[in-house]
């Protein structure tokens, strides 16, 4: 008969925090500076729990970006990830802790009545990101902000997420996703000719995907511009 190995103490808190279809919504507003002009993109991101493998302590995910400005989808990944520590995921399990091991390491700012500020800090190339969390106990996140500093030392750009729901904090809530939403690669409004590995950026770090999301709206706002101003010149 073969040895019956018993999960550990750290997997059971594992099967009451994640688990098949949690998920969690964010609201995101992105404010870019650029060229003297201040763009806006209204998102929305979703990440639901796929698979857990208790073996191994790790889990997959779906994440989606839903990109409501021109309502169409960005991207759909599926990601792995460290259950016992994500990296990506927006859950922390273990709020209040000095420092968290993520992706980007976070430090913790100050902390009132279950209520933490986490901050972190990295650079991807010649720009800097920094990160600032809000958790309280239940570890996920209830807002975020990603400031992407310039080589110069200016705000390039200024990302707040929010959260909608999670079911991890409610186990009532249910998510609240956009209908009728198409890949970029169906718009037969702007044709994007970039070929970024977006999945494996996300994969990565959130903040690649802020600098590619920042560099995608610039060169989408100036393509709906100029093809705006084009037929407004061939109307009159």
């Amino acid at each position: 008969m073969g040895k019956i190995v018993m999960p550990s103490p750290l997997l059971f808190l594992l099967i009451i925090a994640l688990f098949p279809h949690a998920f969690v919504e964010y609201s995101l507003h992105i404010q870019i500076n650029y060229n003297n002009q201040v763009y806006h993109l209204s998102e929305l991101l979703f990440e639901n729990v796929t698979r857990i493998y208790y073996n191994n302590a790790s889990f997959t995910y779906n994440l989606t970006v839903y990109v409501l400005n021109f309502s169409q989808i960005l991207t759909s990944s599926t990601i792995l990830d460290n259950a016992s520590l994500p990296k990506t995921f927006f859950y922390i399990s273990n709020p209040g802790e000095p420092v968290i091991e993520r992706g980007v390491i976070l430090s913790l700012l100050s902390s009132n009545d279950s209520n933490y500020i986490y901050y972190g800090r990295t650079f991807i190339g010649y720009i800097e990101l920094e990160y600032f969390y809000y958790v309280n106990s239940t570890g996920v996140p209830y807002k975020i902000v990603i400031l992407q500093i310039g080589e110069s030392g200016q705000l390039v750009s200024n990302t707040t997420y929010t959260l909608v729901s999670s079911n991890l904090v409610n186990p009532n809530e249910q998510p609240t996703l956009p209908d009728g939403f198409k890949f970029t690669n169906d718009s037969k409004i702007v044709n994007l000719p970039i070929s970024l590995d977006l999945n494996s950026a996300l994969d990565q770090t959130v903040g690649k995907y802020i600098s590619f999301v920042t560099l995608l709206l610039i060169f989408v706002l100036a393509t709906v511009k100029i093809y705006a101003s084009r037929k407004k010149t061939s109307s009159n």
